[in-house]
């Protein structure tokens, strides 16, 4: 039996606000590699079911290192946007396959250290899930 979507999707929890614009520069440790980072939607990335639009936002800081890099993720609906989660990564999130607490899992990617090499790292990949307020972070698996 198919459970039919509702036209209103379920409230969130905390507070409607609008979702800031912040540009900045992000370095690699060695200072090799910069990126630019700003608030942007994640194309593709529906959370919730209802086709909510997902923008990350980069936290600001003295010193952004890629190997550091925190978003903070906020499920747009109407003119509200709702503060879902802290991230850590370059990369956008990727969706899983999984759904709890009513939101799809997804999990993002970023640079780890590589034990017993010097100058290279590894790639960390973190899970994520909804505790039914928030995306809380799971266990990061080294690749």
């Amino acid at each position: 039996m198919n459970k039919k979507l509702e036209k209103t999707p379920p409230p969130l929890s905390g507070p409607c606000i609008e979702v800031p614009y912040v540009k900045g520069v992000v370095t690699s440790r060695n200072g090799s590699a910069e990126y630019d980072v700003e608030t942007h939607t994640v194309a593709g990335l529906d959370l919730d079911g209802y086709g909510s639009p997902v923008m990350m936002v980069p936290q600001t800081a003295l010193n952004l290192h890629s190997e550091s890099m925190l978003w903070t993720l906020y499920l747009v609906r109407g003119d509200c946007g709702y503060d879902i989660g802290t991230v850590a990564g370059l990369e956008d999130p990727v969706a899983t396959e999984s759904v709890t607490n009513g939101f799809r899992d997804f999990q993002t990617v970023r640079p780890g250290p590589a034990p017993g090499r010097r100058g290279r790292g590894s790639l960390m990949s973190t899970r994520y899930i909804f505790d039914g307020k928030r995306y809380r972070a799971g266990k990061g698996d080294r690749r």
